[in-house]
């Protein structure tokens, strides 16, 4: 197991225990069969880029989260979050504008 992979799956594990999945719930939310999903987290698969994108869907993280490598996933997780916040707000302000354009031009 590379490396890349141990970072993944250690986020995999962190993001999905965070959100009280267990590997089973995690497997069916996602469409995969539970003894994939245990294969990728003992690092015997690695998951496609569709499968990727699955996960970060269903955890909704930004896509690099999964790849980050960080002594202290909890302060990670934090930092992300307010990141994802801040995005959020970002959208909605930019859609609140062109609503606002469109509506009086």
């Amino acid at each position: 197991m590379t490396h890349f992979q141990q970072i993944f799956i250690q986020n995999l594990r962190f993001y999905r225990n965070k959100a009280g999945f267990s590997q089973l719930a995690f497997s069916e939310k996602i469409g995969l069969s539970p003894n994939y999903l245990n294969a990728v987290e003992n690092g015997k698969n690695f998951p496609s880029t569709d499968v990727i994108q699955k996960i970060i869907d269903v955890l909704n993280l930004l896509p690099y989260q999964l790849f980050l490598e960080s002594p202290d996933n909890q302060k990670s997780s934090e930092k992300n979050e307010i990141i994802q916040m801040a995005s959020d707000l970002k959208q909605k302000v930019v859609k609140q504008i062109d609503d606002f354009i469109e509506n009086y031009s």
